[in-house]
């Protein structure tokens, strides 16, 4: 009866694989037809193998610039929010001063509000600071935006680390500075993986943002660019297809990088 039931489960795993990399499939094949035999056998293994269609999104459309913008883009935000939202964690997590509920519940009030209810106020202010058709104007706003859910993570991170640990580093002579660098920090290291590929993803995806504030097409991000591609040249399923998967990979290299850092925070908490 085990046996029967571990075989089940088995199957019924792989029908859930199959049909969640079905559309990859799908769109890799597409990637790799010309448009005359697109729709001739569309499940079948395309010979010749066509590579135009990536040529030519990354070369003649500019995706090569959307490409780079978006990478600009996703590790400063990714940065910006390492070097701050840890930070805050510990001191939410560990540290006792006056209002910190208060404030910590400040910062769980920014995961209800949701951006587009913000936009029209982020753009008056981003103009006003005059970073409007910058990168800085959709860095800093990305960040703030990925900050009350990074806090919020960090601190659960940094409650998991034992407090005699910290108390020791500070019997010994270290600052608080000091002690969270060489005692939190490597304790802590699966959390904040988990938290660079989640804020990576998250920036990288980004839509409306890039769309509102970046006007000079130099300047536009993978996906602004992608979706302007159907309107620019038709329906070019083979072209959407490549640049597809061309903004995919950036994220499957980045998991697959650090897929054991990335499910060990979260077995350790990380999103609980």
């Amino acid at each position: 009866m085990n046996r029967f039931t571990k075989h089940s489960q088995t199957i019924i795993l792989a029908l859930f694989a199959l049909y969640a990399l079905a559309p990859v499939y799908l769109v890799l094949l597409a990637s790799m037809r010309s448009e005359s035999d697109l729709f001739d056998g569309p499940l079948s293994l395309p010979w010749p193998i066509e590579t135009a269609n990536y040529v030519r999104v990354w070369t003649e459309s500019g995706f090569s610039t959307f490409f780079w913008n978006s990478l600009k883009i996703s590790v400063a935000v990714t940065i910006l929010v390492l070097l701050t939202a840890p930070l805050a964690g510990y001191a939410f997590a560990k540290m006792r001063f006056r209002g910190r509920e208060a404030l910590f519940a400040l910062f769980l009030a920014g995961l209800v509000v949701p951006a587009p209810s913000v936009i029209v106020a982020l753009y008056g202010n981003l103009q006003a600071m005059g970073v409007i058709d910058t990168h800085i104007g959709v860095i800093l706003p990305q960040a703030a935006l990925l900050m009350p859910f990074s806090v919020f993570m960090m601190r659960t991170v940094m409650q998991e680390v034992p407090d005699e640990l910290i108390e020791a580093s500070t019997m010994d002579g270290a600052t608080p500075l000091f002690g969270f660098l060489t005692v939190v920090v490597p304790l802590a290291r699966p959390g904040l993986m988990s938290l660079t590929l989640i804020v990576f993803l998250f920036s990288w995806q980004e839509y409306l943002l890039p769309l509102v504030v970046l006007q000079t097409e130099t300047l536009k991000t993978i996906t602004v660019g992608a979706a302007s591609l159907q309107g620019r040249y038709g329906v070019d399923y083979g072209g959407i297809a490549a640049a597809g998967l061309i903004a995919f990979a950036p994220l499957l290299v980045l998991f697959l990088a650090m897929q054991r850092s990335f499910v060990r925070g979260l077995s350790a908490g990380a999103v609980k």
